[in-house]
């Protein structure tokens, strides 16, 4: 009988997340450009999925190899936020929306793999991981 208040108190409190249950995001084809030495900047990029029935928003990123990882737009404008709709894919890309990362504390090596972790408000955070790739020549 104890135990009673405790399913009880649960029961109420399942409610209460029921828009995590709606938003269902992946994070695929993660890369980053290789760096030549520590301390410099370099871009990264990823396709956020969102297979669910709610739309979800990325509002933070952290690489834990940079100083800081900012969200930008095309032209490196950071943004606050970006609205992942129910159904649809997002892709950052070297032509939109990708990530900063500044001041790398290590070289970021051919072949490599980094972990990032992405805040989404209805998903939290989730774990991505970026292939080190040469930057594209242009």
């Amino acid at each position: 009988m104890k135990l009673r208040p405790l399913v009880l108190a649960l029961a109420f409190a399942a409610p209460a997340c029921p828009a995590l249950a709606d938003s269902v995001l992946a994070l695929d084809h993660g890369s980053v450009w290789l760096t030549q030495k520590n301390g410099q900047n370099t871009q990264a990029f990823v396709q956020i999925h969102n297979t669910g029935d709610a739309p979800d928003t990325l509002t933070a990123v952290k690489c834990t190899i940079a100083d800081s990882t900012v969200l930008v737009d095309a032209k490196g404008n950071p943004l606050p936020s970006l609205d992942i709709a129910a159904g649809q894919t997002v892709t950052l890309s070297s032509t939109g929306p990708h990530l900063l990362l500044s001041n790398a504390r290590y070289k970021i090596l051919k072949d490599g793999i980094l972990p990032c972790a992405f805040t989404f408000t209805q998903s939290g955070d989730l774990i991505g991981y970026l292939n080190a790739v040469p930057q594209p020549h242009t």
